[in-house]
């Protein structure tokens, strides 16, 4: 008897590092503010529109399905948000965007993180606001890996390495149809195509994210590594087809 529990053992002991890598966690960080929600003109309310702490509101078109899709397919992925803004704020939106089963995005959040833990490495307010204040994992997901960790984030910089992350592909403003009278002004898309694309985006990062996952299994390679090559990727005019649905 003894014999076989030893040899079950080492069996385990010895399985192929692959196998371990797979069940350890992958960790996908998302930005907040221009992220997975954006900040709304009264002129662009619609029936998504959220009223927190005085403002306006509106989440990122597909969020909910998206995010329920990547934790059905992908058991290993830990979803969690980090923004600067207040934790007030940040979690009274989280609550008040479901997924399809039902839960809010606060209730399937592996971590929550906001302004209060932002690593401030400058108080001088002429430096940037993501160059003086920096989003570190190693006190608030303490097993995370940087080989498998990204950052969706508007402002990539926010990332101090080893924390690797890739742009949230949002450009403009939220309008809730074309407007070809603002073509011309700042933040605002140049084309109904270029607007499509900013409102498929979350279904943009659930094509990449899996395409990463499925390159990384394959490959070996790290997946913080591959997401960042299938981001930089999609920005020729090829793969933004391929993409886009």
């Amino acid at each position: 008897m003894r014999g076989w529990l030893a040899l079950i053992f080492f069996s385990l002991c010895f399985q192929p590092l692959a196998f371990a890598q797979k069940l350890a966690p992958i960790d996908i960080v998302f930005d907040i503010d221009w992220t997975t929600f954006y900040s709304v003109e009264a002129s662009q309310k619609d029936d998504k529109t959220l009223l927190v702490e005085g403002k306006l509101y509106r989440p990122t078109d597909h969020l909910g399905e998206v995010i329920q899709t990547l934790l059905q397919r992908h058991p290993e992925i830990r979803v969690s948000f980090f923004s600067g803004g207040e934790r007030s704020r940040n979690e009274a939106l989280l609550k008040q965007v479901f997924l399809p089963d039902g839960r809010s995005l606060k209730d399937i959040a592996y971590k929550i993180l906001s302004k209060e833990h932002l690593t401030v490495l400058s108080q001088d307010e002429t430096v940037h606001f993501s160059k003086r204040n920096k989003k570190v994992l190693d006190a608030h997901i303490p097993d995370w890996n940087p080989r498998r960790t990204i950052l969706i984030d508007d402002q990539p910089e926010f990332a101090r390495p080893p924390l690797k992350a890739v742009a949230s592909l949002g450009l403009f403003n939220f309008l809730k149809g074309f407007d070809p009278a603002l073509v011309e002004q700042k933040y605002f898309p140049p084309s109904e195509g270029e607007w499509h694309i900013e409102r498929k985006k979350a279904l943009l990062w659930l094509r990449m994210i899996e395409a990463s996952l499925q390159e990384a299994d394959r490959s070996g390679k790290d997946f913080s590594d591959v997401t960042e090559t299938t981001w930089k990727n999609y920005r020729s005019r090829t793969c933004q087809q391929i993409f886009i649905f």
